[in-house]
């Protein structure tokens, strides 16, 4: 806090009143930005929520053309990019092409079709459907914390969802990156690191199961 101005000089020692009296009001006025600091921060987690900010990516590699939907893709056999930061449980984690056969399973935590979608997903892989030599990872976008459901590792927590997951950025590079736009989404890439397919929407555990069998070693 900038402290008052004082043009006359140092105070007389028969005015000791006139030090004392500036106390309360730097006391006030400290106590003033605390509280203001205390309910921005209620204000941005929530009750009994800790604030959750997108974190920092990098990308390697060509990001990949946008995706066409119904026409044919035309990122299909174009390597994966490598996508690099921090996953939900804190640690540096990092997605390429090196780590196929794998899915890339794209969710934001306000997204009503990824809230259908992803305890059907959870179940598929605790029964075991997952394939030997396929992995399952995940990206977390469209972070926000005015939008329902957050903060998404939360989410996460209360669907089981325990596959490697990626935190994308404030911008959604990460998404950028794999040439979507809409969730929830999945990439599925062969050993090669190539792409063998992506969807968006609802695809459901069945198609889901084909699409990673198709990519099974």
């Amino acid at each position: 806090m900038p402290k008052a101005s004082r043009s006359r000089g140092a105070p007389r020692r028969s005015q000791p009143a006139a030090r004392r009296s500036n106390t309360p009001f730097i006391l006030v006025g400290a106590a003033a930005v605390v509280v203001s600091a205390a309910l921005a921060a209620i204000a941005l987690s929530g009750p009994g929520e800790i604030a959750e900010p997108a974190a920092q990516v990098s990308i390697a590699g060509q990001p990949l053309p946008e995706y066409p939907g119904s026409a044919a893709d035309p990122a299909v056999g174009q390597p994966m990019p490598t996508l690099s930061g921090v996953g939900l449980d804190g640690r540096q984690i990092s997605i390429g092409p090196d780590d196929g056969p794998m899915a890339v399973v794209v969710l934001a935590h306000w997204c009503t079709h990824c809230q259908a979608e992803l305890p059907r997903i959870v179940q598929f892989i605790q029964q075991g459907g997952v394939p030997g030599g396929v992995a399952v990872v995940g990206l977390s976008t469209g972070i926000d914390a005015v939008r329902p459901n957050y903060p998404p590792s939360a989410w996460f927590d209360r669907e089981a969802w325990q596959q490697p997951t990626l935190i994308d950025d404030a911008g959604s590079r990460a998404l950028g990156a794999l040439g979507m736009s809409s969730f929830p989404g999945f990439v599925f890439v062969d050993g090669q690191g190539r792409v063998a397919l992506r969807l968006t929407g609802e695809i459901g555990p069945e198609a889901f199961g084909a699409a990673l069998a198709s990519l099974a070693p």
